[in-house]
C-alpha cells in the first residue's frame, strides 16, 4: 500500500497550487485561507514527528509558524501572504540545505552527488560542482525574493501565478540549463541523466533526514 500513500501525496502536491490560486483570486474568507495555509504545516508536523533528531526545535518552529499564520490572517492582505508561505518555506529550506555544505570544512552538495555518481573527480570538476552548488543557492534565494517583490509591487494574480504555477517550470529549466551547459563545457566527462541526478538527491536527502 506504499504506492497509495505516494499517489495521495502526489495528488495533494498537484492540487494544492490550484486551491491556493483559487483562494487568492476569489478572495476567500479567512477560515478557508487559514485552512489552506495550515495544510503544509500538517505535512511538516508529520515530517518532524518521524525525524529522530531535533524534535524540540522542529516543534518550536511549527508553533511559531502557526502563531504567525494566525496573526497574519487578522489582515486581509497579510492573509493572502500566508498562502505564499509554502513556496517561500520550501525555497528557504533548500537554500539552507545547499548553502550549509558551502561552509568551511564541508563538501559542497553537488560535489558530493558527483562523487557518488562518478567516484574520483578531476580538480576542475570539483571547482565546477562547487559553483553549481552556489548557483542553486542563488536560484532558491531569487525564488523567495521574487515572491516577496511580486507580493509587494505586483497584482495578486501575477504573484499567485508565480508562486503556484511557475515554481516547477523554473526548477525544470534550471536542471535542463545546467545539464546542457555541463555537456557542452565538459564533453569528455561522463554524464548521467537528470532523472538519475534527482534520484541521487532524493536518496541523499532521505539519509540526511534520518541522521
Amino acid at each position: 500500500m506504499a504506492w497509495l500513500g505516494k499517489s495521495l501525496v502526489a495528488l495533494a502536491c498537484m492540487g494544492y497550487p490550484w486551491l491556493a490560486h483559487s483562494a487568492i483570486m476569489a478572495q476567500q474568507t479567512a477560515p478557508v485561507r487559514l485552512a489552506l495555509a495550515f495544510a503544509p504545516l500538517l505535512f511538516l508536523a508529520y515530517w518532524a514527528v518521524t525525524r529522530p533528531r531535533n524534535k524540540p526545535l522542529w516543534y518550536a518552529i511549527l508553533l511559531i509558524a502557526g502563531v504567525m499564520l494566525y496573526l497574519a490572517e487578522q489582515e486581509q492582505r497579510l492573509g493572502q501572504a500566508a498562502l505564499g508561505i509554502p513556496h517561500a518555506a520550501v525555497n528557504v529550506f533548500l537554500l539552507w540545505f545547499f548553502g550549509r555544505t558551502l561552509l568551511r570544512g564541508r563538501e559542497p552538495l553537488i560535489t558530493r552527488f558527483a562523487r557518488i555518481l562518478h567516484g574520483t573527480l578531476l580538480p576542475e570538476i570539483e571547482v565546477y560542482t562547487r559553483r553549481v552548488t552556489i548557483a542553486w543557492c542563488v536560484f532558491f534565494a531569487a525564488q523567495a525574493m521574487a515572491s516577496v517583490l511580486l507580493f509587494r509591487f505586483a497584482s495578486a494574480s501575477n504573484w499567485s501565478l508565480f508562486i503556484n504555477f511557475l515554481n516547477l517550470p523554473l526548477l525544470a529549466l534550471m536542471f535542463v540549463g545546467e545539464y546542457a551547459y555541463r555537456v557542452i563545457r565538459y564533453p569528455d566527462h561522463p554524464h548521467v541523466s537528470i532523472l538519475k541526478a534527482i534520484q541521487v538527491f532524493s536518496k541523499d536527502f532521505s539519509v540526511s533526514k534520518s541522521s
